[in-house]
């Protein structure tokens, strides 16, 4: 159980964004806050107040930013952005709690477990965690739209890593301990942890495969600000990537792993085109993989075998996971388009006893029980627009340093994807990336939108430019030209008389 001090730094949480937010631009104060968040505050720790969605670490960072930006800033915030398949995906993903309440209105009996029916309160409470949910993404096109903000973004993840290497080769040394001796209490199975005779790191992440994750997302990080920076710069960020490199291999956990060797060469060396191929191909292989699931098309006996060469371990856990995705598909296509909805009701039981017999493991197959293919489509819709965006402007690559930079948050947010498949481990940086590649895909239809049709005229010989008339695309500021944020000033109180 969480004690005093883990309470404490939740509540105290916002005046530390407070001071972020005074002391530093909104699009940096706001990368901090959340990175900041998802590697500092407890885990499994909340506050759960009345006709409130649950205060917690993931909830807590997304709401205060936005009131902090709508409250302390001048520049409006736009709840959608210029795409209107996004838009109506957006809206599609806060109005599913509805379609689901709408047809599991029956109570459900497993031996002595009762489910009740949803009510419009699971309706409204689920729709406001959805609005949450969606906060780091409509923040992340609206902040993060320059390509200074990525190359500042990616320098904050690197630099996360780096920090964090610290305890993590504490913990490698003298066992997972720092979340027990700061907040009291261990978050997951201390079993888990403990990895090809060592331990896993779990720091104030929750478990060993989240920082695992977090030191892989470091690692290209660094290796997209490689790709993009100069010579100079290189000697520096290569040896930062060596060192993040020996430190993945130190968290013990192959998936991550076998993600870094995948996919930072292409980061590192592959053309751009070759690159949006690759952001294309996850993203299609992620939104199909329940169909591929449900008609036998992964070869879940060929990747078992695999595994057991790495360690029986592994295949077995493997296993256990390809066993319960079976039994929750056959459960979620009982009701395939809406789901079961909450509190459990996507699950298998003992029909005797109500003993649970699954366990969902990864985040679409989580999703598809809960909110079924409308939910699933939604979700999973917004994070992969962005990708196949890119794939779908691959002809306009240029190779420069910013669109690396670009390619290298993209290449993240396919492996972030990728990972909701054996686990559910999607948070706020998951849809800040999306979010940050959205600016990007509206930025450029944007530009495309406004070219001008007329050339400037010449200025006549002793004629002024203020006499020069624009032509009517450029009446007004360029759409190319990034939005600032600025901070509100205070107008001083005039005595009266």
């Amino acid at each position: 159980m969480p004690n005093t001090f883990a309470y404490l730094m939740l509540a105290l949480w916002p005046i530390v964004m407070v001071v972020l937010f005074k002391k530093l631009p909104p699009a940096r104060a706001f990368c901090i806050s959340i990175l900041a968040a998802h590697t500092i505050l407890p885990t499994a720790t909340y506050f759960d107040l009345p006709l409130v969605p649950t205060l917690d670490k993931k909830t807590v960072p997304s709401i205060f930013a936005l009131l902090l930006c709508l409250t302390m800033f001048n520049q409006k915030i736009r709840f959608f952005p210029g795409s209107p398949i996004v838009s109506v995906l957006m809206i599609g993903y806060i109005l599913s709690p509805f379609v689901t309440f709408a047809s599991n209105l029956e109570p459900i009996f497993a031996g002595t477990l009762y489910f009740p029916g949803l009510t419009v309160r699971d309706a409204i409470s689920e729709s406001l965690k959805h609005v949450i949910t969606l906060i780091p993404f409509v923040l992340g096109f609206n902040l993060l739209s320059t390509p200074d903000n990525k190359r500042e973004f990616l320098a904050l993840y690197m630099m996360t890593g780096l920090i964090y290497s610290i305890p993590i080769l504490v913990e490698i040394r003298m066992s997972p301990q720092f979340n027990n001796w700061f907040y009291g209490f261990f978050p997951q199975l201390f079993a888990q942890q403990v990895r090809f005779g060592g331990f896993r790191p779990v720091v104030f992440i929750g478990h060993g495969l989240g920082v695992a994750f977090l030191i892989l997302m470091s690692m290209l990080a660094t290796a997209a600000l490689l790709r993009g920076s100069s010579r100079k710069d290189s000697g520096n960020k290569f040896a930062i990537l060596a060192y993040l490199s020996l430190i993945l291999v130190l968290c013990k956990t192959v998936g991550a792993v076998l993600f870094a060797v995948l996919f930072a060469p292409i980061v590192l060396f592959a053309r751009p085109k070759v690159q949006r191929w690759v952001m294309m191909v996850c993203a299609v292989f992620v939104l199909t993989y329940p169909v591929l699931r449900a008609a036998d098309a992964i070869p879940v006996e060929r990747l078992l075998s695999y595994a057991s060469m790495i360690q029986a371990e592994r295949a077995q856990s493997l296993g256990f996971r390809f066993e319960n995705e079976e039994q929750l598909l056959e459960r979620a296509l009982e009701k395939p388009l809406t789901g079961w909805g909450y509190w459990n009701r996507n699950r298998n039981y003992d029909p005797e006893t109500g003993r649970i017999l699954t366990v969902p493991d990864g985040y679409w197959i989580l999703i598809i029980g809960v909110l079924g293919w409308f939910g699933y489509i939604c979700i999973f819709g917004l994070l992969t627009f962005p990708l196949l965006r890119l794939w779908a402007q691959r002809k306009e690559c240029t190779g420069s340093a910013d669109e690396f930079v670009t390619h290298g948050v993209a290449i993240m947010l396919s492996i972030n994807l990728l990972e909701l498949i054996p686990n559910a481990t999607n948070n706020n940086l998951t849809w800040l990336m999306a979010g940050l590649l959205m600016a990007k895909i509206t930025e450029t239809v944007q530009e495309k939108n406004t070219q001008p049709t007329e050339t400037r005229p010449e200025l006549a010989t002793g004629q002024h430019p203020k006499h020069v008339r624009k032509p009517r695309g450029e009446q007004k500021n360029s759409t190319a030209e990034y939005p600032e944020f600025h901070r509100r000033k205070r107008h001083p109180r005039t005595s009266q008389s």
